[in-house]
């Protein structure tokens, strides 16, 4: 159930997202629509609405007009669909979600056991014997249109292959992931009472609500098999009417009472909601002898006791219902306390159930006598208990409870004792408990997020952890793609203090990384484990190289003046402890107890650099763990290395001429002392001043163990070390003057202080996230900022403290290629920008403007194409579609950059620095709501990825072609669908050449044509079939024998729909594939078209000129444009190629037609549109022949220039002059068009060229081979 809920296929990459596996509405149209038709044609011969047509509509209800809404109207639950159309980052699924607050419920099938749980507003399914994950429901929660936040699923029960889940007050079924049907009180009887509890009861589904009411729902295989065609009806065609039934306290009338007598065989109150995807039933009974004042809580049903549930009231009193009569049996008084009833079991003995009470006490009772036969005590907490199960089988009669202390309690129901006590068996409260029938086997689940195994199989009755699933029972702060494949990711971080690796491939394989031992320390001091884990990790840091040698994960946790190593093969915590040496201050005083801070690990693998709280940074060897010196910044006023050198070498010489000993330099006591003495003149001189004036907020190492960054979060300065020498190579000071503050009388300055920090090792760049509510981009190698990057900060003197503290950036991300950051802020946003242009691509919200959606921590693959999140007040890690890698038109154009780039902030640091700005008019922030665990296909028909109109659609507004030439079109393969559905990707940059991101074979089979042709050529002749088949249509041939009609149904279509362009239907060049059907074929009517809106625009802009309008509204009457200021270095460069680019791109907008055109074919469309230009003989050419040339000639120059599509407009080119070559040489006119097309492609490839040759000259630098 993993498939991205996005078309993605007009984007293709190497690697594709899982896509949806059922058809869609769309695609199934068709089919629907045939089938039906045999039905109705069978009941317009009997004259009316038969059985057949009936069940048709039983068995397919989702063909009701307002059954699936269409994607213009969204649902309700789906407001913020529209918003999500151009999103960079799309929902794909959610990781780690086990189980949450309802009960499982426990299904066997065959041999099979299976449970199903709650997650969220998701219902899972796992095989109980491996704990697998086989089935992921849908989403729900959408159901209900009054309810502005969905709420989460409740109960749950489950019959066969039903389903049924509770959710708000409406009941969902469905039939594995599909929804059948929902359960709804009418609107005069829904108080929005949240469903508690589910009881499945032979035909009847019991349902217990928030407000303590019994109510019973027809669950009928005649009534739901019918829905989704699993059972027919048979009998009569016309349905009697049923009597009430005894409590039926429904007004009678249903919903749809206009509906007719065929649809009220499936329900008496069914009716089409447009909020929920299936048929709705209000139709309920419920029981009057429950007497007044009965809250029920909980039902059990005691076996033999026909037709009768037990009931248990908040209050303590339990009542025997029958549900056939409505009638109260028997009311049994309440317990001691009266003290609720919160969970009833049955027992394998007859005539005895257990009864949990609220105050922690249990309860194993008589119900045919009413006495009590035995009390246990749950856990001693007094704490309320949630579920209790009877073990079944030849082993001892055991009785075990869960309760909100967490723990689980087994009891030996023979002695009646205590057997064993699972102390912390759940982090958080316990949920339900069962014992597997025949085994001594306890499942449990808590809301820690945990499913569990128990086995009681000790000889001294206690039990062990079998197997279990679970996930972050807090929410977890940090999360970290890991390894260069980005499959598994890291996350840690929540109150749980658990370091957890989930695979983003199979769920199996997500793990906790044990710490030494917990459960078995925790077992034997009868405490919690929770109570001997570290505490919770505030910073981690890994490298792949060395994991099968040694640890390579480096964690450090809130509070704690230790950093630790995990083995990440093995899943253990690691061996090695890093205890950073005391420091002693000026005064003498011994500091040992500061936190640490930051940690990073060099590339590698070898070392750890921990940074502390009390500004000291050392570096720690991995595998012995021991410490290997620290960095260290001489004090001020103190000499530099060179006058350093000075003193030491004057400090030689007078320490030679003391030792004016016996054998002069030889002797022995020289010998001891090789050096001199230069070793304590060094130890004297040596720095000692840390690393940083306070706390280490970030440690970055590059990625050739050259350099390493350090941040000081309260001194604001960004300093960079040699890593082997361990000296300061130089520091880039971030804030030059103080910022006076408004509204905040505190001294130390909030905004002077680093907040987090980010490196990219391949560039040698590093962001740093400040207090003032920027994001600042240093060049490591040159010592400068070369990017300002504003989150609503301002450059104003005076600053609103409060205000700006919502924009600071508290997560920093750095793409794979360097070209973005990502800067999650408290206010909830994340602003993708793009450094080298120096803009904000998009401020995209997750999940709307909540605490619960605030990004905590967040990580992008190492590929680009998944974005991981975790946020505020939810469990799980999040992944994110990148829309940039599937559908690169997401990220803008270069108009748009150019815009972006004339408007920067000039007043920047340096020359070569650009600032960016957030706070001002820049991309409106897009709203995505959060990912589900599993992508649903039915999502493919809401979000397009890039936001591409329908083929059919875009045909019709920019050709004005008719539906049936448009779906012709379409009708031409996959290929042309495929291509058809991209838009034309926009240059990422000035001067780059952009790909088509079409199929390699769509272009190359251009190159190739002949040898494809050759090798699909038949082997052996085709030889004519003795006899048709009976479906195919035949007709009488002059020989006598029968020939194959293939044309017979568009005839009978076209006489059908005679006005739809008959005049078109010419079958003389490219049959249904032709746009046109005349002599002037597609291709070269569109060229057409564009070179004569190229010549309208230009003699506009000549006239515009004559009448002293200058473009780009530089002003009119002779006035000269307002001179900016000058610009120089890298601003200069960009802004040259911005406007080249921009230049371009008007002039290439004219042929945009012709290059849909293009992307839609496949090589052999492509061939005989080409083919069928210009003469059949070069001999005979004439003039008009000649232009047609000519004209696609001029096409290739204006369009190569620009830079898109490049590798299909080469192979179009190359094909092009393959075969119209001879003839463009008869032709001087020819000629220079085809130098001038030569000429453009010579400057196209020159560029691409250049950059090559760049990137394979730096290669072989530093790879050693420049030489060779």
């Amino acid at each position: 159930g993993t498939h991205l809920r996005a078309r993605t296929r007009g984007a293709k990459r190497s690697a594709h997202p899982p896509r949806a596996s059922r058809p869609t509405q769309d695609a199934m149209a068709p089919v629907r629509k045939r089938a039906a038709a045999k039905p109705a044609a069978r009941a317009t011969r009997r004259g009316g609405r038969g059985r057949d047509e009936a069940d048709a509509e039983a068995s397919a209800p989702e063909e009701a007009p307002a059954t699936r809404p269409s994607l213009t109207h969204p649902r309700p639950g789906h407001r913020e669909r529209a918003k999500e159309t151009n999103a960079l980052f799309y929902p794909f699924r959610a990781l780690g979600y086990i189980t949450e607050r309802a009960p499982f419920a426990v299904n066997r099938r065959g041999t099979e056991t299976f449970v199903t749980v709650s997650a969220g507003r998701v219902f899972q399914i796992y095989n109980c014997e491996k704990m697998r994950l086989v089935l992921v429901g849908p989403q729900l929660g959408e159901e209900d249109p009054s309810e502005t936040s969905p709420r989460n699923i409740s109960a749950l029960a489950c019959r066969d292959d039903l389903t049924f889940v509770g959710i708000g007050s409406t009941i969902v079924v469905c039939r594995r992931t599909h929804r059948l049907c929902a359960f709804r009180p009418p609107k005069q009887n829904d108080d929005g009472a949240e469903i508690t509890s589910l009881f499945v009861f032979g035909s009847d589904l019991l349902s217990l609500d928030a407000k303590g009411r019994v109510r019973a729902w027809d669950i009928s295989k005649a009534k739901l098999g019918a829905l989704d065609g699993k059972t027919k009806r048979r009998g009569e065609t016309r349905r009697h009417e049923e009597p009430r039934q005894a409590g039926d306290d429904s007004d009678g009338s249903s919903s749809d009472e206009s509906s007719s007598d065929n649809d009220a065989d499936i329900s008496d109150s069914a009716h089409i909601d447009a909020t929920f995807t299936g048929r709705t039933f209000s139709k309920f009974r419920s029981f009057p002898g429950v007497p007044s004042g009965f809250r029920a809580t909980s039902i059990c049903h005691p076996d033999t006791y026909l037709n009768k549930v037990l009931l248990g009231s908040d209050d303590g009193r339990m009542l025997l219902l029958n549900i056939k009569t409505g009638s109260a049996i028997y009311e049994f008084g309440a317990f001691g306390g009266d003290a609720a009833v919160t969970c009833l079991a049955n027992s394998p003995a007859l005539d005895t159930v257990a009864v949990g009470l609220a105050d922690g006490s249990i309860h194993v009772r008589n119900v045919k006598l009413d006495v009590s036969v035995a009390v246990f005590g749950h856990d001693g907490s007094r704490k309320p208990v949630r579920d209790v199960s009877f073990s079944t089988g030849r082993g001892e009669p055991l009785l075990a409870a869960v309760g909100d202390s967490g723990t689980v309690s087994v009891w030996d129901l023979e002695k009646k004792r205590l057997r064993t006590l699972v102390v912390g068996a759940h982090d958080a409260a316990g949920i339900s408990c069962y014992f597997f029938p025949g085994s001594p086997v306890l499942m449990t689940s808590g809301k820690d997020n945990a499913l569990k195994h128990w086995i009681f199989d000790n000889r001294d009755g206690s039990g062990r952890l079998l197997r279990f699933r679970a996930g972050h029972s807090s929410p977890p702060r940090h999360v970290q793609f890991y390894g260069e494949g980005g499959l598994r990711l890291l996350s840690a971080g929540g109150d749980d203090r658990a370091l957890r690796v989930f695979s983003a491939i199979q769920d199996q394989q997500s793990l906790e990384l044990s710490q030494s031992h917990v459960e078995r320390r925790a077992k034997r001091l009868k405490i919690a484990e929770k109570e001997l884990k570290l505490p919770p990790i505030s910073s981690m840091a890994w490298s792949e190289t060395r994991e099968r040698d040694w640890a390579n994960v480096v964690t450090c946790h809130v509070g704690e003046p230790r950093a630790y190593t995990w083995r990440l093969k093995d899943g253990v915590l690691g061996e090695r402890v890093l205890v950073p040496p005391a420091k002693v201050g000026p005064d003498g005083v011994v500091d040992n107890k500061s936190p640490v801070t930051a940690v990073a690990v060099s590339a590698c693998g070898n070392f750890a650099i921990v940074g502390v709280a009390n500004g000291d940074v050392h570096r720690f060897n991995l595998q012995s763990g021991l410490h290997r010196g620290a960095f260290k910044r001489a004090d001020k006023g103190e000499a530099d290395e060179a006058s350093l050198q000075k003193q030491l070498a004057r400090y030689k010489a007078n320490r030679l001429r003391q030792l004016n000993l016996p054998g002069g330099a030889r002797s022995i006591w020289n010998a001891a002392d090789r050096s001199y003495g230069a070793d304590v003149f060094i130890k004297n001189k040596a720095a000692r001043r840390g690393a940083h004036d306070g706390v280490v907020a970030a440690v970055v190492a590059d990625g050739s163990n050259e350099s390493l960054v350090t941040c000081g979060g309260d001194d604001g300065v960004v300093r960079v070390w040699v890593f082997n020498e361990q000296k300061l190579k130089g520091e880039i000071a971030l804030f030059s003057r103080p910022f006076p503050l408004k509204g905040n009388g505190r001294r130390k300055d909030p905004f002077k202080k680093i907040v987090v920090a980010k490196g990219h090792a391949p560039s040698g760049l590093v962001a740093v996230a400040c207090g003032d509510a920027t994001t600042r981009v240093v060049d490591v190698a040159g010592l400068r900022r070369v990017r300002t990057l504003r989150c609503g900060g301002s450059d104003s003197d005076e600053v609103d403290f409060s205000v700006s503290q919502k924009t600071v950036a508290t997560c920093l991300e750095f793409s794979s290629d360097g070209r973005w950051v990502l800067a999650a802020s408290g206010d909830g946003c994340v602003r993708v920008w793009d450094v080298p242009a120096a803009r904000l691509l998009q401020t995209v919200r997750f999940g709307g403007f909540d605490k619960g959606n605030v990004v905590t921590g967040m990580s992008l693959s190492p590929a680009m194409d998944m974005l991981a999140t975790t946020h505020e007040g939810r469990r799980g890690v999040y992944l994110w579609a990148n829309a940039a890698v599937y559908a690169p038109s997401a990220t803008g154009s270069a108009k748009e950059a150019e815009t972006t780039e004339a408007g920067a902030d000039e007043n920047s640091a340096d020359e070569n620095s650009a600032d960016a700005d957030a706070s001002g008019d820049g991309p409106p922030t897009v709203t995505v709501r959060l990912p589900r665990l599993h992508a649903e296909s039915a999502d493919a028909e809401d979000i397009v990825l890039g936001s591409a109109p329908k083929p059919v659609e875009r045909a019709k507004d920019e050709h004005g072609l008719s539906a049936k030439q448009s779906e012709d079109v379409i009708k031409l393969g996959p290929m042309a669908q495929t291509a058809a559905k991209a838009p034309t990707p926009a240059p990422a940059a000035p001067g780059l050449a952009t790909m088509a991101l079409l199929p390699k074979s769509q272009w190359m089979g251009l190159l190739h044509l002949e040898t494809i042709r050759e090798r699909n050529k038949p082997s052996v002749a085709v030889q004519k079939p003795e006899a048709a088949p009976f479906f195919l249509p035949t007709t009488a041939s002059l020989a006598g024998d029968a020939v194959f009609d293939l044309d017979k149904e568009e005839r009978e279509e076209e006489k059908d729909h005679p006005d739809e362009n008959s005049a078109d239907a010419s079958r003389i060049l490219t049959k249904k594939t032709s746009l046109g059907g005349d002599v002037e074929n597609a291709l070269l009517r569109l060229i057409r078209r564009g070179a004569a809106n190229a010549a309208a625009a230009e003699e506009q802009a000549l006239a515009d000129a004559k009448k002293g309008v200058l473009p780009n509204g530089a002003g009119a009457g002779g006035k000269k444009p307002r001179k900016r200021k000058e610009r120089r270095g890298v601003s200069k460069r960009l802004h040259d190629a911005f406007e080249t680019a921009a230049v371009i791109e008007d002039e290439s907008d004219h042929y945009h037609e012709v290059l849909l055109h293009l992307r839609s074919k496949g090589p052999s469309a492509l061939d005989a549109e080409i083919r069928s230009l210009g003469p059949w003989d070069v001999a005979t050419m004439t003039d008009a022949e000649a232009d047609e040339l000519g004209d696609v000639l001029d096409f290739f120059a204006a369009e190569i220039p620009s830079g898109r599509n490049f590798e299909l407009l080469n192979a179009v080119l190359a094909h092009f002059l393959n075969v119209h070559g001879s003839a463009i040489r008869e032709r001087e006119s020819l000629r220079m068009r085809a130098e001038t097309v030569r000429a453009a492609a010579r400057r196209a490839w020159g560029n691409v060229d250049a950059l090559m040759q760049e990137v394979r000259c730096a290669l072989g630098f530093f790879g050693g081979q420049h030489g060779q």
